[in-house]
């Protein structure tokens, strides 16, 4: 969506964490000073300095060096925040570091017992909330429990998914009373793209909001249907959009840094998502036959895929994995579809995982670009790389062809 810099969307929950003023040139030249209030995707929203209006806009009318500026400032807010060694938040980190060794799990099965609590009915402007125990979702009507019961059984069951998954991941193991992850829900779609959703989108991750990170959905897309007065829950489809950006959601600041943002942020999102899901269940043992028909085709029974064929033509993999992620998301399809093979590759196709994770080790620890990519290559050439994931693949029925 192109975007006028005189043109914005109100957007819920804004942040108010600021920078001091910079100077941002556009790609004709034009220059402003501005402070980044926040960026979610592939846009930012700017305060101007001058006049002290917000504006958003996309971050490819930008200079390169605007945007890396920004990619920068998101990767440095998402790492910020001290945590506190014997605290909830500190054991879960310790928790988390742990798990690196930890067996790739099988079987995600979510309790189905689990209980919602009403916090508030509608006494504030219309705004309703329920919680599960680690989830926030914040309506703008009225749903009764056993309904948010039905669908909170996804997100719940994404998220244990995410905190078993051996790739540290922190922020799935935070315990929801410390940290509730926040789902804004809106019974209108049209109300879900004003303030922000793509139009065309069963839901969405926006980052730098205050009071942190939201996944917004309509309730159409958590399979809701309204009978009368109240609504019912009635989904028989598969939604793999949700299960994407929840995992966004649940996803360490670090791993969104250059060298891993695009390629691995979104294959490890794309890889959850894909999984075969049903009743609170992951059936993750049998992940791979799946993950081969949505990056190849249309999905099994057409349920959607990316369907880049068995026979993928392929950018030089260095140039791939350290492309600016407005470039990225510029031919999101295929770079999405190619990020889901190659990350599946590294965790399961490699003769171990010492690889990813001596790469995923080096972002915790502060590296990222080549740098972070060193350790992936352990000692290899990137065409040793590229051909260590082509021959892989090729035993599984799919070319990749790296240029």
């Amino acid at each position: 969506m192109k975007l006028s810099l005189y043109r914005s969307f109100f957007y819920l929950f804004l942040t108010t964490t600021l920078l001091s003023a910079r100077t941002f040139e556009d790609v004709k030249g034009r220059k402003i000073e501005a402070e980044v209030m926040s960026s979610s995707g592939d846009r930012v929203t700017l305060k101007l300095d001058k006049t002290g209006k917000s504006y958003e806009i996309a971050m490819a009318t930008l200079s390169v060096g605007d945007q890396e500026y920004i990619e920068e400032w998101k990767t440095n807010k998402k790492s910020s925040g001290n945590i506190k060694e014997g605290s909830a938040s500190g054991k879960a980190k310790a928790e988390a570091e742990m798990n690196f060794d930890a067996d790739w799990p099988k079987l995600i099965n979510s309790d189905l017992g689990i209980e919602i609590e009403i916090v508030e009915q509608g006494e504030n402007e219309g705004k309703f909330i329920y919680h599960s125990p680690n989830y926030e979702f914040i309506c703008d009507v009225g749903l009764s429990k056993n309904v948010v019961k039905k669908f909170a059984v996804l997100f719940e069951a994404t998220r244990e998914y995410c905190r078993l998954l051996p790739i540290a991941t922190m922020k799935a193991h935070v315990p929801g009373a410390e940290f509730r992850n926040r789902i804004l829900l809106f019974e209108h779609k049209e109300d879900y793209i004003k303030n922000g959703g793509p139009p065309s989108s069963a839901g969405v991750f926006m980052s730098g909001r205050k009071g942190g990170d939201i996944v917004m959905v309509p309730l159409v897309s958590l399979g809701l249907k309204k009978v009368g007065s109240s609504y019912m829950y009635d989904y028989k489809g598969q939604n793999k959009v949700l299960p994407h950006e929840l995992a966004h959601q649940l996803t360490d600041g670090e791993y969104y840094k250059p060298g891993a943002r695009g390629w691995f942020s979104e294959g490890l999102a794309e890889y959850v998502a894909v999984t075969p899901y049903r009743s609170g269940k992951y059936m993750v043992r049998s992940n791979l036959s799946a993950i081969k028909d949505y990056a190849t085709g249309f999905g099994k029974k057409g349920l959607g895929g990316r369907a880049l064929g068995e026979d993928i033509q392929a950018p030089d993999l260095k140039g791939y994995m350290l492309q600016p992620y407005s470039q990225f998301t510029s031919n999101a399809n295929f770079n999405y579809g190619l990020g889901l093979l190659i990350t599946n590759y590294f965790f399961h196709m490699e003769d171990d995982r010492s690889n990813i994770n001596a790469f995923l080790k080096a972002l915790k620890s502060g590296q990222s670009g080549e740098e972070a990519l060193n350790l992936l290559l352990n000692g290899r050439s990137w065409d040793e790389m590229e051909s260590d994931i082509s021959k892989a693949w090729r035993s599984r029925g799919v070319k990749i062809s790296f240029k």
